[in-house]
């Protein structure tokens, strides 16, 4: 899909704290208390510098081709969503969805060809996109933006099969590691936060973060617990086309565009040439806890959780034509055309086009759980036993997706322009008003809720005997299952016809300046001659109206969704 997308300036303001008490005091008992000077043994530098050289560290000992980013301190991953800091990685590439890192790609495989692994534990996170983004995520894709980067301190993507990490992926295996106590071995506390003004959807779009470790019992017992909470408002607007198509269509073509029936036809058009609003609302929150046990120095145990709660809404509303990518095609003439030097029609004019007032609206939530819990052993230097149980699940609920279409059949001089921009084009509707919610008569009422629960049950125990420090060998056995479920359902009358065209005689009989809302685009540049107003269904209006989520006024089922 060709998309252009205006982001509005953000001004942040953010704080963070961080105390590890045991150095403090040391710190200060060396200020209060001088003494003879002596040399320095050792200068030790920790930040940005140590993050890189411990990341280089971690590629240096592994075998195959990896990548790793560490945190460069406690809670500060270098970006606000995982899958942004992944893309720093060579090879690897993301999609977006409402500004937000959703998928990664690698080497140029999709995202269903990368498996994530957390805490040494496969999982899938699943969310709700745009249908235009994929729609509802019921693939292998894990969605990264289920959580918070501060809950992570170290990520590694492996690029090539290796011995020891099980099959699963063609494209990379990605490990997120959260954090741990023995990783700071001394009391840590850790707090940050941030504050970001959004002048498009004007909002205030808070972010915090909190840490808080401890060793215990000479350093043989840790305990962690790090809290994320952010909020976000987003109004995304910008132009679309849904992809490009050519093929049979148009009735006719005028002589003096100079380009026959079959030439115009043969040429890639855009399917559904729009302007576009969204806004979008999400709450996260994440929660992850660690507790270690080194009953000796050869043994160790690890019980970790996570935990992350996903709320989000999204409206999206649009001015479009669906003429040029249905059937409907066969009742438009062509008046003028202009097709490039790469087949594309880039510009018409056209008669009898039909033209379309879009709302969407959808809820979206989603529920990440995972326990691990692993151990450790080294018998001698040259025997040791490793395993891991655990349990994952990820449940997306997307209880409301509603849309409402309102059509205006055969206007006259329709124009599409993208000639001097190909991302702002100039779309022209002739002399109709659109603003006006006269002229509109309701088409589609769209009821679709969905869910997807995703589940992973691990278990594992591996033997190493290595004899030398070049030479190792690993063997146990593994017990995965997975487990899928996932529904969708319609407007239903127990068939598998489509009911979404069928409109309630109430539905018919309410005029469309009673649920009607005027939308506008600000500060795009959009070409003179293209609307930067029109009306869409009030979609909250009209359920309160029609009563559209009483089941028993408006059926659903299963039978159309098969």
């Amino acid at each position: 899909m060709d998309k252009v997308a205006i982001r509005s300036r953000q001004v942040s303001v953010a704080f963070a704290v961080c105390a590890c008490i045991a150095a403090a005091q040391a710190q200060a008992q060396s200020a209060s208390a001088p003494g003879p000077t002596s040399d320095l043994e050792e200068v030790v530098v920790s930040g940005f510098r140590q993050s890189l050289s411990a990341s280089l560290d971690v590629k240096r000992t592994e075998a195959g081709s990896t990548d790793t980013i560490m945190a460069e301190d406690i809670a500060d991953f270098p970006d606000m969503n995982l899958s942004e800091s992944i893309q720093r990685l060579p090879g690897v590439s993301i999609s977006r969805s409402a500004g937000q890192g959703r998928n990664i790609s690698v080497r140029g495989l999709g995202p269903q060809f990368t498996r994530v692994r957390i805490n040494g534990m496969e999982a899938i996170t699943t969310g709700g996109g745009t249908d235009a983004a994929g729609g509802v995520n019921r693939g292998r894709a894990f969605d990264f933006n289920i959580f918070a980067s501060d809950l992570f301190n170290q990520i590694t993507v492996r690029k090539t099969a290796s011995a020891d990490v099980d099959e699963g992926s063609l494209g990379a295996t990605v490990d997120l590691m959260a954090a741990r106590p023995f990783d700071y071995n001394k009391f840590t506390l850790a707090a940050a936060g941030q504050v970001g003004y959004n002048d498009l959807s004007e909002s205030f779009d808070p972010r915090a973060s909190f840490l808080v470790s401890n060793v215990f019992g000479d350093g043989r017992f840790g305990a962690l617990l790090s809290v994320a909470y952010s909020k976000l408002e987003l109004a995304d607007q910008g132009s679309s086309t849904v992809r490009w198509q050519n093929g049979a269509g148009f009735q006719t073509v005028a002589p003096a565009t100079g380009y026959t029936l079959a030439q115009v036809n043969n040429a890639f058009r855009p399917r559904i040439p729009r302007y576009d609003l969204y806004a979008h609302e999400q709450d996260r929150l994440g929660v992850s806890g660690s507790l270690q046990f080194a009953p000796s120095d050869s043994t160790l145990f690890s019980l970790d959780a996570l935990y992350s709660h996903l709320d989000g809404s999204r409206t999206e509303m649009f001015l479009q034509s669906p003429n040029f990518s249905s059937a409907g095609l066969n009742q438009v003439d062509v008046l003028e055309a202009e097709i490039d030097s790469t087949n594309t029609l880039v510009y018409g004019r056209f008669n009898d086009v039909d033209i379309r007032s879009e709302q969407r609206y959808d809820e979206l939530s989603t529920e990440f759980m995972q326990v691990t819990l692993d151990g450790k052993h080294a018998f001698s230097d040259q025997w040791s036993v490793g395993g891991l149980v655990g349990y994952a699940s990820s449940e997306f609920d997307n209880p409301i997706q509603t849309t409402l279409l309102w059509d205006r059949a055969d206007i006259q001089n329709y124009v599409y322009d993208y000639r001097d921009n190909s991302r702002l084009p100039l779309l022209s509707y002739g002399t109709t008003a659109v603003t006006d919610p006269a002229i509109w008569s309701l088409a589609e009422i769209r009821l679709r809720p969905q869910t997807v629960d995703n589940t992973f049950t691990n278990a594992l125990v591996d033997l190493t005997w290595s004899p030398s420090e070049s030479f190792s060998l690993t063997g146990g056995l593994q017990y995965k299952k997975f487990e899928f479920d996932t529904s969708e359902l319609r407007r239903s009358n127990g068939s598998s016809a489509n009911q979404e065209a069928f409109r309630p005689p109430n539905t018919l009989a309410t005029p469309t300046s009673q649920y009607a809302q005027l939308v506008s685009i600000n500060g795009l540049g959009m070409p003179a001659g293209t609307p930067s107003q029109w009306v869409v269904p009030d979609l909250k209006v009209a359920a309160d109206l029609w009563n559209l989520y009483d089941r028993s006024v408006f059926p659903l089922g299963i039978e159309p969704a098969l």
